[in-house]
């Protein structure tokens, strides 16, 4: 972890404008198209979550503005590698966090993934919960095609980027007469760290990861 040199850094008069806002956190919902990657899941015998969730993992890492983490006493810090941190749901209908590990392979990734998500199913929903802040927090929604969301908010935490992923949907597409499968998508930054432009720059390198993935 490095940290941001503020002086130089070209944020600094944003960084100055909202770092002592009481809720700094701003969010955007887009609707991603999943098809690929949830042809190439199933037909691998992979969790189509899995897959998303790692190919989105590779998209953050690709934002340095996802990078970035606040200390106790505002100072800017960028992380040298980001992993997420998902909900799972338990078999009592309420949820736990599972913690999952860096991977440049999708099988692997899958693999182990699998494993830390039957040891998060298998503990008590929330009695351990392990903060890092090279974690990105996802929520997965996979009943409601969303168009807003709203994250639970506390005095810490708001420079940790927030993603949801909601209900795969098939729509058809006017343009080529195909079937497409949509995927809403919420994001949510800190405006003392990032920008929209940054959420856009997520978006297109998620689509790319999901257009490419074989």
């Amino acid at each position: 972890m490095k940290k941001v040199d503020l002086t130089h850094w070209n944020r600094r008069n944003h960084y100055e404008f909202y770092k002592d806002f009481t809720d700094p956190c701003f969010n955007l919902c887009v609707s991603v198209d999943v098809t690929n990657a949830v042809h190439y899941a199933r037909g691998q015998q992979l969790s189509v979550f899995l897959t998303l969730l790692y190919l989105s993992n590779r998209a953050t890492n690709a934002v340095d503005a996802f990078k970035r983490r606040l200390d106790s006493e505002k100072n800017v810090w960028e992380v040298d590698r980001l992993q997420p941190s998902a909900t799972v749901l338990k078999a009592d209908e309420t949820f736990n966090f599972c913690d999952f590990s860096f991977s440049d392979v999708l099988h692997d990734f899958v693999k182990k993934g699998r494993e830390k998500m039957q040891q998060a199913l298998s503990e008590p929903g929330l009695a351990n919960v392990t903060n890092l802040p090279e974690q990105i927090f996802y929520s997965v929604i996979p009943w409601l095609e969303f168009t807003s969301y709203k994250h639970a908010a506390n005095a810490g935490f708001n420079d940790v980027p927030k993603i949801v992923f909601g209900k795969i949907t098939p729509k058809h597409d006017a343009g080529s007469g195909e079937e497409r499968l949509m995927m809403p998508v919420s994001v949510e930054l800190s405006h003392v760290l990032a920008d929209g432009l940054d959420i856009a720059k997520y978006i297109a390198a998620f689509e790319k990861n999901i257009q490419s993935v074989s």
